[in-house]
């Protein structure tokens, strides 16, 4: 039986869209997910970086653009607790496929083979497969050789680290999205003060959002500062407990 489309995770809405991804040193990346999306070549491509570097948007972006397209994608997780790799059974007819966090499973020889049988039914089928991993293909602990020659053969990228000024358009942006005005200063100061990862940097603009929002005061410096402030406290705080 063909599987319906499936449901993206349950996310911030803006997280899942590409026009709202800051590309910085990965404007290539970013063109190759939207042809892919789109119905263009290359119909497989792997996407490898570390945790925060952006994989995760870029496959639920194009899984969205796709289906807002009108044409059939699935985009799922293979870190989520799924229970078989009967889940990607039928996703062979569809138009895109996305499959996320490669190195959690594909070590266990029932996921890899069902990953390499997906990858060989969606070309035979003309079908795109978009994928992720933290390492390229070659250093991946995967079960099956075979699939490591799949893996290989797609168009891989890695994605690169952003520099100081895209973390701060980075910011800025996102803030925009939101409605909220977040200034030079206070974007320089959490830039210095943050970690250098996308997701980390996003993770601090919800809490900033909600308490910007709770205590129905704007973004100024003094207000970040005291907020970061009381994190790094209640942090601490939390690990001696």
């Amino acid at each position: 039986m063909i599987r319906e489309q499936l449901p993206l995770p349950v996310v911030p809405r803006d997280t899942a869209d590409l026009d709202l991804f800051h590309a910085g040193p990965n404007a290539e990346v970013l063109d190759a997910v939207r042809h892919l999306a789109s119905g263009a070549p290359p119909r497989r491509v792997l996407l490898h970086g570390p945790v925060g570097s952006g994989r995760t948007h870029l496959l639920q972006g194009a899984a969205r653009k796709a289906h807002q397209a009108g044409r059939r994608s699935a985009y799922l997780s293979l870190a989520d607790d799924i229970e078989s790799p009967e889940l990607l059974d039928g996703l062979d007819a569809f138009d895109l496929v996305c499959i996320d966090d490669l190195d959690a499973r594909v070590q266990e020889h029932s996921w890899a083979l069902a990953v390499l049988r997906l990858i060989d039914a969606l070309r035979a089928h003309d079908g795109a497969v978009l994928l992720s991993a933290t390492l390229p293909p070659e250093h991946l602990p995967v079960a099956m050789p075979d699939l490591r020659t799949r893996l290989s053969s797609c168009a891989i990228y890695a994605l690169k680290p952003l520099a100081d000024d895209d973390r701060r358009a980075l910011l800025q942006r996102r803030a925009k999205a939101r409605g909220l005005e977040l200034a030079d200063d206070v974007a320089d100061f959490l830039v210095r003060r943050l970690p250098r990862d996308g997701a980390s940097l996003l993770r601090a603009l919800d809490l900033l959002d909600h308490a910007s929002l709770t205590a129905q005061r704007k973004l100024t410096l003094p207000f970040v500062q005291s907020l970061l402030v009381q994190i790094s406290l209640e942090s601490k705080s939390e690990a001696r407990s």
